[in-house]
């Protein structure tokens, strides 16, 4: 019997858990502060309004009719003889993401859990040691501290898959968002305690219209177009939407769900954690002058430093990297569930057997990993920099492509049958996003790589 969510609030919190992690609140911070502030955050709530919100569901749609795993979906959801390259590549594209984006991103999660000990550590006394750029350097350079991490990372998570869906995957989401919650809202607060931080809030909240391409000289549609890619970029790795995850997720949906309410919400949730985190990174940077644009070394060197001279800046570290931890922890789980469906569907393993295989082809790929941070490969890029750059620019942009034109022109009015909306401006523009909007900026998207 296919495993099922235990209730509605449950799945919401689990698929929202499985898009706010490092995207939320460690990429979209920067990405933010590096492309206007306002104008990224408005262009960026335009491509989850008219684009993102509809993928998410007709994934999720896709995911609840075919019951199965996603190499097996594409040829259970159609009544005609289909290609069997459809599953082959989507599921391969799948499969592949699974596992180059968990290599790279174990080893992220392990540094975030690392500063969460360093920045305890700190607080109480026991170790009094400067969490700046020399320890993210000391960190990074030990392949050993690094591994260790990782194991810890990706143990807490194969214990919480091994208990299986209901009992682990949205057991822990059902406690461990609610916190995540909590913790953001406490720093928002706090930042409003802190002075100077006003002009980090302008920045956020006020766009600034020569980024969005109007000058004194006119209209700049390049300068518009390489915003709104970024932005659309952004929605689709925010929403966890190249990696199988709606899809298992929506396959254990139970019969009657409100897809497109459910799928609302999990937007609504994932875009107010973007937005929170945002107001506790850019306010805190610019109270204190420093470079806003500094891209991914914002969370680890940046801000450290500015909690430094915080009042209570100790306590607010500390709270920081719980909740890049916690969000990191809970995307982690909804990455390798994808994997572990397959293989017990595929392969007739065991729930405990299929999460270990997994852990282990993780843990593999992960140490190659490690050890080319030193070693550059053809194109002047380590195995860290060359997966994520390779995944973030093509394979996950070409999945969703995939699914897509599958969704579009294989299985649209199925999908709008499951979803209950036979007529009117949402049948229209969901036919519309799938069949021709999608893949059009999909494909600019790859281009403009």
């Amino acid at each position: 019997m296919r495993a099922e969510w235990g209730s509605k609030i449950g799945f919401i919190l689990a698929a929202a858990g499985s898009a706010i992690g490092l995207g939320n609140i460690w990429r979209f911070p920067y990405l933010a502060a590096q492309n206007g502030g306002g104008a990224f955050l408005l262009v960026y709530l335009v491509c989850v309004a008219f684009l993102g919100y509809f993928l998410l569901t007709a994934k999720l749609a896709f995911g609840h009719i075919a019951k199965t795993n996603f190499v097996d979906g594409f040829k259970v959801v159609v009544e005609e003889k289909i290609s069997p390259w459809w599953g082959r590549i989507g599921g391969g594209l799948t499969l592949f993401n699974i596992f180059a984006v968990s290599a790279v991103y174990v080893i992220v999660i392990g540094w975030t859990l690392s500063y969460v000990m360093a920045a305890g550590e700190n607080l109480i006394g026991i170790n009094k040691i400067s969490i700046d750029e020399n320890l993210f350097g000391t960190l990074t350079s030990s392949f050993k501290e690094q591994l260790f991490w990782i194991v810890v990372c990706m143990g807490v998570a194969g214990l919480i898959l091994t208990k299986g869906v209901k009992s682990g995957i949205e057991k822990v989401s059902l406690y461990l968002m609610p916190i995540l919650f909590v913790l953001l809202l406490i720093m928002v607060g706090w930042m409003f305690f802190i002075p100077d931080t006003g002009k980090g809030f302008s920045y956020l909240f006020i766009p600034r219209w020569e980024q969005l391409g109007f000058t004194e000289h006119g209209f700049e549609w390049k300068s518009f177009a390489h915003l709104m890619l970024l932005a659309l970029g952004q929605a689709i790795y925010s929403l966890s939407l190249g990696l199988g995850v709606c899809f298992i997720y929506g396959s254990y949906l139970k019969v009657g769900t409100n897809i497109k309410k459910s799928a609302l919400w999990v937007v609504i949730l994932d875009t107010t954690v973007a937005l929170l985190a945002s107001m506790i990174v850019l306010p805190a940077v610019f109270a204190f002058n420093l470079e806003s644009g500094q891209g991914p070394a914002l969370s680890f060197i940046t801000l450290p430093f500015v909690f430094e001279k915080m009042i209570g800046g100790k306590i607010l570290m500390l709270l920081f990297f719980i909740l890049l931890f916690l969000g990191a922890l809970t995307s982690l789980i909804s990455i390798y569930e994808p994997a572990i469906n397959l293989m017990m569907e595929k392969l007739n393993f065991s729930r405990k057997k299929a999460t270990g295989s997994v852990l282990c082809i993780n843990l593999a790929l992960a140490l190659v990993v490690l050890a080319s941070f030193t070693k550059k490969i053809d194109f002047g890029k380590d195995l860290f920099d060359a997966f994520d750059y390779v995944t973030g620019t093509y394979t996950l942009g070409i999945m969703i492509l995939v699914y897509c034109l599958f969704m579009g022109w294989k299985i649209c009015p199925r999908l709008l049958l499951n979803l209950h909306n036979n007529g009117g401006f949402f049948r229209a523009y969901f036919r519309f996003v799938l069949k021709w909007l999608a893949p059009i900026v999909l494909i600019l998207l790859f281009l403009s790589a």
